[in-house]
C-alpha cells in the first residue's frame, strides 16, 4: 500500500453557501483540460494510486448487526442494496433493513466499495456499481433519510473516486431518492434536482454525469429511473 499524502480535497471545501462559486471553478476547470481537474480535485498533481484494484476484499454484511437500532448510513444502505439484489443472497439475519431493498427494471447493482483510483486521506470509495449490461456506471448514492448532502457534493465525490480510471471503465453518476421510504416527504436530493441551479444543470453536462433516481414501485421494491 503507497504511503498517504497530504492532500486538499476539493469536495469536502463545499458548503451550500459556496456551491455556486465552486460549481462554475469545476467547470471552467473541465474547460481547461482533465491535468486542471485533477489538480483541483485532489489540491496536487502528486497523489498516489492505489495499489490494490481488482483485488480489493469486500466488507461482508454482517456490518449491520454492529450498528444500533434503525441507525441508517450510506455504507448500510449501500450494503444492503447489493446483497439484497446480487447472487451473494441475504448474509446478515440480523438487519433490520435485509427485505428493504429490491431491485426491479433494466438497471442492476453488480458492485459496491469499489476503491477510487488514487489513495489518501478522505478520498472515498465508490458506493456502487450500477450496469445496463452495456456500461458500468460508478456511483454516488444518498439516503432517503438524514442526509442533506448537495448535488454538487455528490458530482465532486464521484469524480474523484473515478480520476485516473481509463476512459471506457466507468461513467460517472450520482443516484438519490425521491422520496423517504419512511413517511413519503420528497428527499433534500430530489427537491435540488427540480429547482437545480444553472450552475448545477452545466457542470451535469460538462463533467457527462448519469443522474439516476430511486423510485418506489412497490412494498420495500424500487426500480433505478435515469433522469
Amino acid at each position: 500500500m503507497a504511503t498517504k499524502k497530504n492532500i486538499s480535497l476539493f469536495k469536502d471545501r463545499i458548503t451550500k453557501s459556496s456551491r455556486k462559486e465552486m460549481a462554475r471553478e469545476l467547470i471552467t476547470a473541465i474547460d481547461t483540460g482533465s491535468n486542471a481537474v485533477h489538480k483541483l480535485l485532489f489540491g496536487s498533481t502528486d497523489i498516489d494510486e492505489y495499489s490494490n484494484h481488482g483485488n480489493y476484499k469486500k466488507g461482508m454484511h454482517d456490518y449491520c448487526s454492529k450498528l444500533s437500532g434503525d441507525s441508517f448510513t450510506e455504507k448500510r444502505l449501500c450494503r444492503c442494496m447489493y446483497y439484497k439484489n446480487s447472487n451473494h443472497g441475504t448474509e446478515c439475519e440480523a438487519c433490520g433493513y435485509r427485505d428493504r431493498f429490491k431491485v426491479i427494471g433494466d438497471y442492476q447493482i453488480i458492485d459496491y466499495e469499489v476503491p477510487a483510483f488514487y489513495y489518501g486521506d478522505e478520498i472515498g470509495e465508490i458506493d456502487l456499481v450500477i450496469s445496463d449490461g452495456a456500461d458500468y456506471y460508478a456511483t454516488e448514492v444518498k439516503p432517503y433519510k438524514n442526509n442533506k448532502e448537495t448535488l454538487l457534493r455528490m458530482i465532486a465525490e464521484i469524480m474523484t473516486y473515478t480520476d485516473g480510471y481509463k476512459e471506457g471503465v466507468y461513467k460517472k453518476a450520482i443516484a438519490f431518492f425521491e422520496k423517504n421510504c419512511d413517511d413519503g416527504s420528497v428527499t433534500s436530493q430530489q427537491r435540488e434536482y427540480d429547482e437545480k441551479e444553472l450552475e448545477t444543470s452545466e457542470l451535469i453536462k460538462k463533467a457527462d454525469i448519469t443522474v439516476f433516481r430511486f423510485e418506489i414501485t412497490g412494498e420495500n421494491e424500487f426500480r433505478i429511473c435515469r433522469l
